[in-house]
């Protein structure tokens, strides 16, 4: 069993987020995803024992083994809220978990995602 893989992304607070995805094998050749579901939150840390926030989506061409997941910008300004004093940026962690018709999990996908602060009021 190998742990999952991680990218890094940076996206901007009060934009839309949409993050597309595609479930492959070693070669590239896409996993039907048939009867299965997909889920994605995002977490200040990979410890924590309640998401900061569920992402909407999931998978969108099951044939294709491939789905989106979103936030509106005002969901994705919640995660770095305007305050006085607050940072510039804040970092999450994530998985794309699928789960299987039988019900058996599978984490097949790791982003640690950072948000910026937009220069725009």
């Amino acid at each position: 069993m190998a742990c999952v893989e991680f990218g890094s992304t940076c996206f901007t607070a009060g934009d839309t987020i949409t993050i597309y995805w595609q479930y492959t094998d070693d070669e590239g050749v896409a996993i039907d995803l048939t009867g299965a579901t997909a889920q994605m939150q995002l977490l200040e840390t990979i410890t924590d024992t309640t998401a900061f926030i569920d992402m909407t989506g999931g998978i969108t061409d099951a044939a294709n083994g491939s789905g989106a997941f979103s936030l509106t910008k005002v969901q994705s300004q919640t995660l770095l809220p305007i305050i006085e004093g607050s940072p510039a940026a804040k970092s999450y962690v994530s998985k794309v978990r699928l789960e299987f018709s039988d019900t058996t999990t599978k984490s097949v996908a790791g982003l640690n995602i950072t948000i910026e602060q937009s220069g725009i009021r």
